[in-house]
């Protein structure tokens, strides 16, 4: 297997339209990896680590699973104020005894909250042509590396986020590049 050289991450996209929107990019039709990054004006420290066969249509499902309550959501302001903790965990994370009521309740308190983290949420986007158990173990190479060696950066990132490896390591070292510099990215990664 062939991995590539090197990932750019280009960005950041956003998934409200300010001119540099998801579905106006050069890669909305691209498979690749992708990042959810927060940030407070200076530092961005990634949120999320994800990958997709179709950019754009991954993230109309990221949308869909937000506006919808099961996905959690933080404060717009995350980074400024130093609080990674969700205002509301998301029906997925939610063991209620009724889920619908109480995402309810809570959607009649937090959809102001949810829009503004919609629109604070950076991405970049490393496009590549692997295979899709290959490209899930490189996405899980990156939240790995992460969460293992720069657990101060990664307090953003969700500690049940799930990603997955395969279980042999290829040996192989992969260059990281990002149009702008994210807290706990590595400039490579061990694959």
């Amino acid at each position: 297997m062939h991995l590539p050289a090197s990932l750019h991450f280009h960005g950041p996209f956003t998934f409200v339209d300010h001119g540099r929107g998801i579905a106006r990019s050069e890669f909305a039709a691209s498979e690749g990896l992708y990042l959810w990054v927060m940030r407070d004006g200076e530092r961005r420290f990634v949120h999320y680590v994800g990958e997709t066969t179709a950019f754009l249509k991954r993230h109309k499902e990221h949308l869909t699973q937000i506006l919808g309550g099961n996905y959690g959501i933080f404060r717009a302001d995350a980074v400024a104020a130093n609080n990674p903790a969700p205002i509301y965990g998301g029906m997925w994370r939610m063991h209620a005894e009724d889920p619908l009521s109480t995402a309810v309740a809570h959607w009649r308190t937090i959809h102001g909250a949810v829009l503004a983290y919609l629109d604070s949420i950076e991405v970049f986007f490393a496009p590549t042509a692997l295979p899709g158990e290959v490209r899930k173990h490189v996405e899980g190479r990156i939240a790995r590396q992460l969460t293992e060696r720069h657990p101060a950066a990664a307090r953003f990132y969700p500690p049940d986020n799930w990603t997955r490896t395969l279980p042999e390591p290829f040996g192989a070292r992969i260059a990281v590049v990002s149009a702008r510099r994210i807290e706990g990215l590595d400039p490579s990664i061990e694959a």
